[in-house]
């Protein structure tokens, strides 16, 4: 039989049962999931931390499916997509979303290139070394396909996305941030055009043509970006950079990204009146490195980062939020997210938000995606203790 809460909330009490407007105890304020991320962004306390999950495959095998199951090199299964992202939404409760399964094929077969697409479980899409630009010669060919390249219309799976990302934003869009998601700079480029062994030796010895394919592959992101916001998108861009400064030196990382981090974040306030959140990889506790997150901060105009598990909680908080005056995640360390078990899970929740003063400014993140195999009890562990052990005012 449904319950009808046309007279409130039921709660029990020594009378039997009695009518609540709100199960919050009198004085707490319940904020929403986009009134939560509001607060971190603005350096204000919100009612309890917000979870960031960037969640990728897990969203799929969390659902009991397999990548072949929704998609293919030149398909995209919308309906079950749609339904996997709102499953978890659902059965998780994470604060913010990826409203589309993503993933690194994007725009690589309508190039000339394939991708991997794993039949079992935990293990998600790869590159391959049939990527469209094996040689310099391949290059000029490319070129020609971008230019008639329609970001929503010419890759089936990104029509797919498009539509999945409607039909999440009509479902929850009032209440829950839903980002756009896309790789910018080296890492867009080696994901769309070069096989990974190829591109880490262009950037060491071809500087000029990896400033062009790092241009061009960002011009190609920005417009996927742009796409996203117009299907439903409401939030912060996301951008990631896997190669920072653990696969690139921060001269390497300063020189190919920098520039074009800061034309994603120009265009995305230009247009859309939103910041840009980056992650990125690498030991930023380094003296250049942290050169160069100052430098994404004060220059490029990042309003956020998430790092990875190489940066403590503590640190975070007086090297991110307090010197440089933006916000950040705190991360928990994806192998837990994988062998738990829940109470190892909390206990290092519970340690994290103890380490970080008063955690304005503070979101939780994993190091990476969540893992691919992470089950459901794992990941809703970790977003049930965030939200249990991250009420506002931290204790």
């Amino acid at each position: 039989m449904a319950l009808s809460l046309s007279k409130g909330i039921p709660r029990a009490s020594n009378q039997g049962v009695e009518w609540v407007d709100s199960l919050l105890i009198p004085g707490e304020v319940k904020m929403n999931k986009k009134e939560r991320f509001q607060a971190v962004r603005e350096c204000r306390a919100p009612d309890v931390m917000p979870v960031w999950s960037c969640s990728l495959s897990q969203t799929i095998f969390g659902q009991g499916l397999l990548l072949p199951d929704v998609t293919g090199q030149d398909w995209y299964d919308s309906g079950k997509i749609t339904e996997a992202i709102l499953g978890s939404i659902r059965n998780i409760d994470y604060d913010l979303a990826i409203p589309f399964y993503a993933d690194f094929g994007f725009g690589v077969p309508p190039l000339g290139g394939r991708f991997n697409i794993p039949d079992k479980f935990g293990i998600a899409v790869t590159t391959t070394d049939d990527q469209p630009v094996k040689t310099k010669d391949d290059w000029p060919k490319v070129q020609k396909k971008l230019a008639t390249f329609d970001i929503r219309t010419t890759d089936p799976r990104m029509k797919g996305a498009l539509e999945v990302i409607r039909n999440v934003s009509l479902a929850v869009g009032d209440t829950m941030p839903l980002v756009p998601f896309t790789f910018i700079g080296s890492t867009a480029a080696m994901f769309l055009f070069r096989p990974g062994d190829a591109f880490i030796e262009d950037m060491e010895d071809d500087h000029g043509w990896v400033d062009e394919m790092c241009r061009v592959a960002t011009e190609w992101s920005m417009d996927w970006i742009r796409a996203q916001y117009e299907a439903g998108a409401n939030s912060v861009t996301f951008i990631v950079d896997v190669f920072g400064t653990l696969m690139a030196t921060p001269r390497q990382a300063e020189r190919f990204n920098l520039p074009n981090i800061r034309r994603v974040v120009e265009m995305v306030k230009k247009e859309f009146k939103q910041g840009v959140w980056i992650h990125l990889h690498g030991d930023m506790k380094q003296p250049e490195a942290y050169e160069y997150l100052v430098k994404l901060a004060k220059e490029a105009g990042i309003e956020g980062v998430h790092l990875d598990e190489n940066h403590p909680p503590e640190w975070i908080k007086e090297n991110v939020v307090k010197k440089l005056g933006i916000p950040s995640c705190i991360m928990t360390d994806n192998a837990l997210l994988i062998s738990g078990p829940v109470e190892k899970i909390k206990a290092n929740v519970k340690d994290q938000v103890t380490k970080i003063g008063d955690g304005l400014g503070i979101m939780m993140a994993p190091s990476c995606q969540v893992p691919p195999s992470s089950s459901n009890e794992h990941f809703k562990t970790w977003v049930d203790a965030t939200h249990e052990y991250g009420k506002y005012p931290l204790r």
